[in-house]
């Protein structure tokens, strides 16, 4: 082989060498590019997921101090029912001695 030859070879050696370098730099960027992204929706999705989580529980707990706040009006207006059938009773009583008198 002659001198120019070997230089050829060598030189696209050296060429193939560097774009393999290359192409192996630029395939390590991507994925590395791409776990980020897949780590940071990761990271978006379990800060969503406590928030949905956190919002069930508050409505679940409104839902239940407004079920104790209806049991509390309920109770009312049945001690309110009695009040008023004791009223009416004494009021009828009074209205009788009157209207004997």
């Amino acid at each position: 082989m002659n001198q120019s030859s070997i230089e050829f070879i060598s030189i696209l050696v050296a060429v193939s060498g560097l774009l393999g370098w290359l192409l192996k730099q630029v395939i390590t960027y991507f994925i590395e590019s791409s776990k980020e992204k897949s780590s940071y929706i990761e990271k978006l999705v379990a800060g969503n997921q406590k928030n949905i989580e956190e919002f069930v529980n508050t409505i679940n707990h409104q839902r239940t101090k407004d079920r104790e706040m209806q049991g509390k009006i309920n109770d009312s207006l049945q001690d309110l029912k009695c009040e008023i059938s004791n009223t009416n009773k004494i009021n009828e009583k009074v209205f009788n001695f009157l209207s004997t008198k």
